[in-house]
């Protein structure tokens, strides 16, 4: 089990924009069995999903839509908050160059997978996508189709600032990928980008609102001071799924290297409106139908993975978890995958 990759965590809006731009083929991530119980959560509250399992509901939707264009296509569906906050903040800053330069820093409450950053070149300036862990690469593309939306409507006077766009796409896959763009070209490269006149940086913005951005930048800092890796329940999850297969997920063990009491850490975790069982429970099954889905190990291989004595109790388990055996389960998601 790759535990790095398990540690990262995407925001759920991804969930619901995927949902969104299925509706528009008269689809839903509820035709998934998979996608169905991944983005089944016992904690409502829950605003975060584990990388491996994004990459699955991702590969479920574009399963169901049989478009191979489906992230560039997003933005053009559903545009969510966060990202309509970041639109707004760019549009009232001072210049176009301060308008990338708030978007890199905050792009974190759109997307912890992917960063971004503005660099300068002779002539260009562009903005580079770094993957965080292994995010799907129709994530990497719905990103730069946001990020090329908001570069659109910075260019208000028209003068190209969307010069460029590279995708890691063959060169005959970039024809319609250059008509959704709606850029000035689209290559084929191994580092997702978009590049701009590095002249265009210093265009002032006839949208500029010193008030409105400043308390723009404001409430975009709290956000970003309220990402997950300060979040308890995301702390205790990430050290259970480290310890599972060990044999030993005690909260003991948990709560050591938190440098905290046993006790003291269930008292935090009623107060966040959990327990520690359920969260053992919730890492357990979002695990188990992950693995399930990439079918690389035998169910009762991940039995064991998951700290079950025995694979019965975690049939058991399943079965709970989602009325039916992982046998059915795993035959389900390998129908839907024969019948697209």
């Amino acid at each position: 089990m790759d535990n790095k990759r398990s540690r990262i965590r995407e925001h759920a809006h991804w969930v619901l924009i995927m949902e969104r731009a299925l509706a528009q083929y008269g689809l839903s991530l509820s035709h998934s069995s998979l996608a169905q119980e991944l983005t089944r959560s016992p904690l409502p509250a829950s605003l975060f999903i584990e990388q491996a399992n994004a990459n699955l509901i991702w590969s479920e939707a574009l399963r169901l839509a049989g478009d191979d264009l489906f992230g560039l296509r997003l933005n053009r569906i559903h545009s969510p908050s966060a990202m309509g906050l970041l639109a707004l903040a760019a549009s009232t800053s001072a210049s176009i160059g301060a308008a990338l330069e708030h978007l890199t820093r905050f792009f974190p409450i759109m997307s912890t997978q992917v960063r971004v950053e503005l660099r300068r070149d002779i002539g260009e300036s562009h903005l580079l996508l770094t993957p965080v862990g292994e995010p799907h690469p129709q994530h990497l593309e719905a990103v730069i189709g946001y990020l090329g939306q908001i570069l659109r409507q910075l260019d208000d006077s028209g003068k190209g600032l969307f010069r460029r766009a590279t995708l890691r796409r063959p060169p005959e896959e970039l024809a319609e990928c250059h008509r959704l763009l709606e850029c000035d070209e689209v290559v084929s490269g191994p580092v997702c980008s978009l590049t701009m006149p590095l002249g265009l940086l210093e265009t002032p913005l006839v949208t500029a609102d010193a008030f409105i951005c400043s308390r723009l930048i404001d409430t975009l800092q709290d956000i970003l001071a309220s990402q997950p890796s300060h979040d308890l329940v995301e702390q205790v999850k990430r050290r259970i799924q480290l310890l599972l297969g060990s044999g030993d997920i005690s909260v003991e063990r948990v709560a050591s290297p938190m440098n905290i009491s046993p006790r003291h850490l269930r008292r935090k975790l009623s107060q966040e409106g959990t327990s520690y069982e359920q969260l053992v429970d919730e890492v357990r099954r979002e695990t188990a139908i992950r693995m399930i889905g990439e079918g690389e190990l035998s169910l009762t291989s991940i039995a064991y993975e998951l700290g079950f004595l025995d694979p019965s109790s975690f049939t058991r388990a399943f079965r709970r978890w989602t009325g039916m055996s992982p046998t059915a389960f795993r035959q389900q998601v390998l129908d839907g995958a024969a019948s697209s």
